[in-house]
Formats: structure tokens, C-alpha cells, sequence
């Protein structure tokens, strides 16, 4: 701890949880980084919380936990807290400025403090840069692995079995059945016709013979 210097020890419930972007966990302090209509991040406080016990007090599986700097033993000395969905969805609200006001809150509070706190700005300014980067890098891989599980669940559409023929619409199926049938009709007209026509004297010739008895 550094002497004078006095940190929040915020309770830990679901509420402060589910706000929780990520936090960057050392030691017996923590950088908790919250959304919830803006970004806020400060130097509370607070020993490393596993993920699977945030898990249970949330209920869910959403939390896991980064290392990033291993100590002895490989012990993590600093590692990261992280609420996948909450960052995958708001990781660009977090600033480099956002992570410097939260480094140097503490140091700028001490009396006297704000003699070192231009030098204490200075060193804490690569450090937020470095945590920004790693909360960017991870938001990005979330957003596309939600993003992918979300295109895997919408159900694509199914294509017809390739043996099944594309059937006509009805209206021209019924007008090519019409011309076939008006087609069909006057072929058989004109058939008619042509056979009345092929023979006349035929029909004449049982008058004349009608007439033939009657003068015999």
C-alpha cells in the first residue's frame, strides 16, 4: 500500500458487477473499469476476485480472467478481470484520459500530492496506454466471436431437392393450355368441314332414287 494514501473499498454485489467492464487486478489493488451512461475507473481497494466466483454471484458465465504479468511461481502478479459481453459491446466508451485520472486520483488527494502528481501523470500515461490496448484488443476478439455466434443461430434457407422441376405460374400454365385446346378445337372443325365437303353428290342421290320409285 502507499503510505498516506487512502483507496475505496467498494462491496462487491451483482450490481457493481454487472457494470463492470474489466478490472486490472494487483495485488490488493484493482483498477475497475465501469459503464454504465459514461465510463468511470478508479484505484479502489479490493483482492483479486476469480472469475468463476464472479460467475456465481452473477449467475452466469460471462466473466473470465487475462494474465498479464506472471511472478513467481507463475503466480500472476497482474491480471485482468473481464465481463465479455459488457466490453464486447462498450469497449470503445474506455479513453487513455479516463485511465490516467484513475491511476493519479489517488496520488493527486494526498496533501502534497499534487507536487509529484504532473511526474506521477507522466508515468502513469504509458501504463494506461498499454491497459487500453489490451481492453481494445480483447472488446474487438468479443465483438466478432458474438457477432459470429449471433450469424450461426439465424436459421439460412433450405434449398428444393435438386430432382424437383420449377413449376410454371398457373396463369401461364392455364394460357398454354387454352391454346392447345383453341388448336386442338379448330383442327377438328375444319376436319369436320373438309368431310361434309368431300363428298355432296353423295347426299343428293337418295332424292333421285326416291324419284326413280315414283315413276316406276
Amino acid at each position: 500500500m502507499v503510505p498516506g494514501v487512502k483507496f475505496e473499498r467498494p462491496e462487491i454485489d451483482t450490481g457493481y458487477l454487472d457494470a463492470l467492464l474489466a478490472a486490472v487486478q494487483m495485488g490488493q489493488l484493482t483498477l475497475a473499469i465501469h459503464y454504465r451512461k459514461e465510463t468511470e475507473a478508479s484505484l479502489v481497494r479490493l483482492h483479486p476476485l476469480p472469475a468463476a466466483a464472479a460467475n456465481e454471484l452473477t449467475g452466469s458465465d460471462r466473466f473470465f480472467a487475462k494474465v498479464l504479468i506472471n511472478g513467481d511461481d507463475d503466480k500472476p502478479t497482474i491480471q485482468m478481470l473481464i465481463n465479455s459481453e459488457h466490453l464486447a459491446n462498450n469497449y470503445r466508451h474506455v479513453t487513455a484520459d479516463t485511465l490516467i485520472n484513475a491511476l493519479a486520483f489517488p496520488i493527486e488527494n494526498v496533501k502534497g500530492g499534487f507536487i509529484i502528481a504532473r511526474s506521477f501523470r507522466a508515468i502513469a500515461r504509458p501504463i494506461a496506454g498499454w491497459l487500453l490496448g489490451i481492453i481494445f484488443d480483447q472488446g474487438e476478439k468479443l465483438r466478432r466471436r458474438f457477432r459470429n455466434e449471433r450469424d450461426d443461430d439465424v436459421p439460412q434457407p433450405t434449398s428444393p431437392p435438386s430432382g424437383e422441376q420449377q413449376i410454371d405460374h398457373p396463369a401461364a400454365a392455364s394460357t398454354a393450355s387454352g391454346d392447345s385446346d383453341g388448336s386442338s378445337s379448330g383442327v377438328r372443325s375444319n376436319k369436320s368441314t373438309l368431310a361434309d365437303d368431300d363428298h355432296p353428290m353423295e347426299r343428293e342421290q337418295p332424292r333421285q332414287d326416291r324419284r326413280s320409285d315414283q315413276i316406276v
